[in-house]
């Protein structure tokens, strides 16, 4: 049998050759499971079976109706252990056997994960090709020092998952996968960390407590309540005290996976870092970028508050819906720090007429902006009223800085900012409804993701000139991404 080192050093990891990962990598992906299991049988045999048993053991002598049930396993309690004993090693050289077939190596091309006893399973993701690294830290493994590397290539689920690591050495290897550079014979310089944004925790609370969905609950639980004193029933009041409940959990389950949230740039990236139990840092590159999404439900305007999404270049495959999305780049932020957040993220808009220009266009209808900005804007016309009897005023998109603006919604304000050279094609369509009033809708196609790019009711005639300016942009932005790629000097791993 081939025997395969754990790897313990970054540097060894890239060497093409297999390794193995944490030795108790199985026991935390199946035996807490398994150790739930028994801990359920235990409470549940504890006072029928187990008690018994310890009191006879001390010469507590017990007479009740079913006390033979428990002498007859007190007789075979001998091999009662003998099962359990087996029934362990059993469960210890599946776990055994799991981690000797679950292997991990590293080249210059690609990272490849290998496992399975019964059906076996491999992935592959090109360095190439990978856009983020987090490093991700659940509650139990945070207690044992260790931690997972969600690699997030791009592509449609081209995820992988190395877990577990100690926590170092997987901060070690998501610096020796996006800096090979740093694998020579010196050590690699200190990067340099800058806190840009931190969220305080009453904040984030307060944020969760002022939505929309806490004012329709406490509009039902008040009808509720109302309807309970009048007929005088228990029923509605339990109903009333479940919905709190159900409230508070989802309350405290958004609170402990966001919460502790900061931001910091790093060398032009930005890393995010949250979670109070199990904690997740994620360091995302502003190329990696595909639309930046600016939002505003209308309880936080009072607060000034807004939060921000992004559409990013890979698909999340590896995280599970109860995972923070890594698409959430700030929960909940002041003006002064969405705007330096959408500078880290869109360095072309860090100038302060492009943050005068964010203000604008998410406070005023598009009719009274600058006479230049309407100028390389298109505008839902006055007929659009009976298409988007809300919107329609502040409906448009709008081409400043190398970046598309798309402005939609009034109770939810919305705006997506898209880079040029990060739209992959545009679309003009219409419905009936539109045909009938004379509109067309302009869509932005890029990467799925949280932030909408699709902009409804626009005049038919002026969007096909804006269809085709915006095309001709794109290819520009596009070569001339391409030739600074091409003059980019290479760097020697």
């Amino acid at each position: 049998m081939v025997t395969r080192p754990v790897v313990r050093h970054a540097r060894d990891f890239a060497d093409g050759s297999w390794y193995r990962l944490h030795p108790v990598t199985p026991l935390l992906q199946g035996g807490v499971v398994f150790a739930s299991l028994l801990a359920a049988a235990f409470a549940a045999l504890w006072e029928s079976i187990i008690l018994p048993l310890f009191l006879g053991f001390i010469g507590v002598v017990d007479q009740e109706p079913d006390s033979f049930i428990v002498d007859l396993i007190a007789d075979s309690l001998a091999l009662v252990a003998l099962g359990l004993v087996v029934l362990l090693a059993i469960v210890g050289v599946v776990f055994w056997l799991q981690w000797r077939v679950h292997l991990v190596r590293m080249d210059s091309e690609v990272i490849e994960v290998t496992k399975g006893l019964l059906a076996k399973k491999s992935r592959q993701a090109r360095r190439d090709r990978v856009n983020t690294i987090g490093v991700r830290r659940p509650l139990i493994p945070r207690l044992f020092g260790l931690a997972k590397l969600d690699i997030q290539a791009a592509g449609n689920d081209a995820n992988l998952v190395l877990a577990y690591l100690p926590h170092q050495l997987a901060q070690e290897i998501r610096r020796e996968i996006l800096e090979p550079s740093s694998s020579g014979e010196h050590e690699p310089a200190a990067q340099l960390v800058t806190r840009e944004v931190e969220v305080s925790l009453f904040r984030y609370l307060a944020s969760l407590v002022m939505s929309v969905e806490t004012i329709v609950l406490g509009s039902v639980i008040t009808g509720v309540s109302i309807f309970a004193v009048w007929v005088g029933e228990l029923a509605p009041w339990i109903a009333v005290v479940l919905a709190l409940f159900v409230y508070v959990l989802y309350l405290a389950d958004r609170f402990l996976r966001v919460g502790n949230f900061t931001i910091d740039s790093l060398e032009g990236d930005i890393r995010v870092s949250l979670g109070l139990l199990s904690t997740s840092v994620e360091t995302i590159p502003p190329p990696r970028i595909h639309a930046l999404g600016i939002s505003q439900p209308w309880p936080w305007r009072v607060f000034g508050w807004w939060r921000i999404h992004a559409n990013l270049a890979s698909t999340p495959g590896a995280q599970t819906n109860k995972a923070p999305a890594h698409e959430l780049i700030l929960p909940v932020a002041t003006a002064a720090e969405m705007h330096r957040v959408v500078q880290l993220c869109l360095p072309s808009l860090a100038d302060p007429s492009s943050g005068e220009l964010i203000d604008t266009v998410l406070s005023q209808p598009h009719r009274v902006w600058p006479a230049d900005s309407r100028a390389q804007s298109i505008t839902s016309p006055s007929r659009a009223r009976f298409r988007i009897p809300l919107s329609w005023g502040v409906n448009a998109a709008l081409y400043s800085h190398g970046v598309v603006f798309v402005r939609t919604g009034v109770w939810v304000k919305r705006l997506a900012l898209v880079p040029l050279e990060r739209i992959q094609s545009a679309g003009v369509g219409r419905g009936p409804w539109q045909k009938a009033l004379g509109l067309r809708s302009f869509s932005l196609h890029s990467v799925s993701g949280p932030v909408p790019t699709r902009v409804l009711a626009v005049d038919e005639n002026e969007v096909m000139t804006w269809w085709e300016q915006t095309n001709a942009r794109m290819v520009g932005a596009i070569g001339q991404g391409a030739r600074t790629r091409s003059k980019r000097p290479s760097t020697s791993a």
